[in-house]
């Protein structure tokens, strides 16, 4: 049975209302966006430095392929390492917005992330409507979307090019506004099509879809009961077959599937169809996000535990504006991790039942307050908003334990927990109290963007050095394309430190180009056409003269840099280690080096976590968060005459202490080294 359809009155806000929501988001566009520097060295930088490879590489030369990164292939064509994990809708717009740059790396940059915060304000106005349209008060919904886009999470990510960040924020956000407008007018065909849109985005969609759903088919089945025209089970399945909730579950279903289609059809060609679909890398992808790769696995409570304690905390992150939660942000990196003892999970334990507790408690005495001020259309849709970051988090459990950008989809909370509190205000004291308060989230609003954006302005020098080599890659791209080029780590750690840490910065820098990232120096005679490295040295070999941060080689230049290295590994590895473990670890210089010899394949392919420990922890967490400064070391060193080695800058903070390690994995036996200042 079809809902019944309730011609809406239309509820356009008011010309002032929409002009401060407007002015809000202004604000990201005329501070908020990086202009200065590529990348942090985050995960969220290198996130967009892997969608901008992706969208680079997107074109009809390769059939449309979704890959990160090409490689010398041993038959006709070029091996690709494939990333076909999310729709190719956020891909083809990114590609849209850079492609009438050419080699302009700094304006590619800046274009994409343009679009990205159009996608997140967008997101924001579609919230700002359907909250009106829910609640009926465009004020309340000014104030609980400004409270809800002012936490860490959104402003953080706000500009992330990325199918995960802002354009697959404002995926769900346009299927909440279909949602809305079916619930009230019985416009099915627009919220199709607005479902179908997104799925083109972002997987999220189905989080959102869900509650939903099953919401919408259980006031169905007890509307047919209480009408008599359910009988019975089977009535009662056919009245809920004809609805139009499960017309719209299945054909997003069916949407989604040709899009999946799409990506492993796409994945199988680019593998010569010598693959079989259960062993494609975004199949894998799936099972291990998923958690069904590890359905062999005892159950661990602890994980379990640890795992909704996080959930928990970054709701409650994502519930506040960043001003409100800028002294704790440190906190984000020091979460406590799943080894914890005894006497530490007896207090996270109780620290968590009691913030859980407090939470349900303000909810549930909210709920009974607001609730009676709603309709059940009303209700259905805040509750299926409510729900839908769960239903994210916990189907998707291991892509969410380890990646903070999947509290932006526990938007719906506190949209809904401020929609129902702002409500209960208005009907107990008046509009004026509504009006002060959308006030101040305004000012909250704007205040947490500048905040966020001093905290994280990175050192002028670091943005001066960051747009010369953007500027001198351009040069270097033209003569590079379509050819095999070798990227080497340099011999200082300041490189190291600023420009040479997240792998994806360089596959979209040569984008086009087959790269490599093997660290054998000396295979680059056989492999590579062209070495490109932040060390000059004065050789026929050196391409780029005039260059003064990236310089390029021709392959002939190999014998020049591997005595570059040599010496500078010398040098650091002088006298006797600081740590011994897997690896030699010498400390010096303002840098960790770590050297194997002798040094085969499996000792290489190994991440190593690396933890710095300031001195002044309590000034310097609020500066600085975690302190890692993890790193791939297959992706990060350089391999020479039998050993391998790699060089880390430390932070310019004391430290008192440093711990280095790894854990146990297909290839290598887990190891530690602590080194006590």
């Amino acid at each position: 049975m079809d809902p019944p359809i309730e011609r809406h009155r239309s509820l356009r806000p008011e010309r002032f209302t929409l002009s401060l929501l407007l002015l809000a988001l202004s604000t990201l566009f005329l501070y908020g966006v990086d202009k200065g520097y590529f990348y942090r060295p985050d995960n969220h930088d290198l996130i967009s430095s892997l969608s901008l490879a992706v969208a680079e590489n997107l074109s009809p030369d390769h059939n449309f392929r979704l890959f990160r990164v090409l490689r010398p292939g041993s038959g006709d064509g070029p091996a690709y390492g494939t990333y076909s994990r999310f729709p190719i809708g956020g891909y083809a717009l990114v590609k849209l917005a850079v492609l009438p740059f050419g080699n302009d790396l700094s304006a590619k940059l800046l274009a994409a992330r343009m679009l990205v915060l159009l996608f997140f304000s967008a997101a924001a106005l579609l919230a700002f409507h359907a909250v009106s349209r829910t609640t009926g008060s465009r004020w309340v919904a000014l104030a609980a979307t400004l409270m809800a886009f002012s936490s860490y999470y959104m402003l953080f990510y706000r500009d992330g090019v990325s199918n995960e960040y802002g354009m697959g924020l404002f995926a769900v956000m346009l299927v909440f506004h279909g949602m809305t407008v079916f619930v009230q007018e019985g416009r099915f065909r627009q919220l199709l099509a607005k479902t179908c849109v997104a799925l083109l985005l972002g997987w999220h969609v189905y989080a959102f879809l869900l509650p939903f759903l099953v919401l919408g088919l259980a006031r169905e089945a007890m509307k047919a009961w209480k009408d008599g025209t359910a009988t019975g089970l089977r009535s009662t399945a056919a009245a809920l077959l004809r609805s139009r909730y499960t017309a719209l579950g299945l054909a997003a279903l069916l949407f989604g599937a040709a899009v999946l289609s799409f990506n492993f059809a796409n994945e199988y060609a680019a593998f010569g169809g010598e693959r079989p679909v259960a062993e494609l890398p975004s199949f894998q992808s799936m099972l291990m996000r998923t958690g069904l790769e590890d359905l062999d696995v005892p159950f661990d409570p602890r994980w379990w535990l640890w795992f909704l304690g996080q959930q928990l905390f970054r709701v409650c992150v994502a519930s506040v504006p960043f001003v409100l939660t800028d002294w704790g942000v440190g906190l984000l990196g020091w979460f406590p991790s799943v080894g914890l003892s005894r006497p530490e999970s007896a207090v996270y334990v109780l620290a968590l039942l009691t913030v859980a507790g407090t939470a349900a408690g303000t909810a549930a005495a909210l709920v009974r307050l607001a609730a009676p001020l709603l309709a059940w259309r009303q209700r259905m849709l805040l509750a299926a908003l409510a729900l839908s970051g769960f239903c994210w988090a916990l189907p998707m459990r291991q892509n969410a334990a380890g990646h903070n950008h999947d509290a932006l989809y526990y938007v719906g909370v506190p949209l809904v927990f401020y929609s129902l509190l702002l409500l209960y205000v208005h009907e107990r004291w008046g509009r004026r109290p509504v009006v002060a308060l959308a006030t101040a989230a305004l000012l909250a609003f704007v205040v947490s963007t500048f905040r966020l954006e001093q905290r994280w302005r990175p050192d002028p020098r670091v943005a001066e050095i960051q747009r010369t080599v953007m500027a001198e890659l351009g040069a270097v791209r033209e003569t590079t394309r379509g050819k095999v080029v070798l990227v080497l780590p340099s011999v200082e750690p300041e490189w190291s430190r600023q420009l040479a840490q997240p792998p994806h910065v360089w596959r979209y820098y040569f984008a086009g180009s087959a790269w490599l990232d093997s660290p054998d120096v000396e295979a680059a005679v056989r492999d590579a056409d062209f070495i490109v490295t932040h060390d000059r040295v004065e050789s026929r070999a050196l391409l780029t003269p005039g260059n003064e941060r990236v310089f390029l080689y021709d392959s002939s230049g190999i014998d020049d840099l591997v005595e570059l290295y040599r010496a500078a590994y010398r040098k650091a590895a002088s006298g006797d280690p600081t740590a011994r473990s897997h690896f030699d670890v010498y400390l010096g210089d303002g840098a960790l080096t770590f050297l194997k010899e002798p040094c085969v394949r499996e000792d290489a392919r190994q991440w190593i976590f690396v933890d710095v420990v300031p001195e002044d922890l309590r000034r310097l967490r609020r500066r600085y968060g975690s302190g890692q400064l993890d790193f791939a070391f297959h992706k990060h060193p350089v391999s020479f005459d039998g050993k391998c080695a790699a060089v880390l800058a430390l932070p310019d903070y004391p430290v008192s202490r440093i711990k280095a390690r790894t854990f146990a994995w297909r290839y290598h036996r887990s190891w530690t080294v602590e080194i006590d200042l």
